[in-house]
């Protein structure tokens, strides 16, 4: 790990300065959809340009997890 300063992890808003990580938001797109982050501290949202395509129907579902 390097402790070069000119590095920087977008895990910390600029709008509010909360430094623990994002949510995650998904909305529909015209080719699948796009995921988002979000700030759990002031709400506010950040679009990077992400997409996923609409998965195969025909696709087997991912594992489960129980709920906590």
């Amino acid at each position: 790990m390097t402790n070069d300063k000119s590095m920087k992890d977008f895990r910390v808003c600029p709008q509010c300065g909360y430094g623990r990580g994002f949510h995650v938001y998904f909305t529909e797109a015209e080719n699948g959809h796009r995921i988002g982050l979000i700030c759990p501290s002031c709400g506010q949202s950040y679009d990077l340009g992400w997409v996923v395509q609409e998965l195969d129907p025909q696709q087997k579902e991912g594992p489960r997890f129980e709920s906590r």
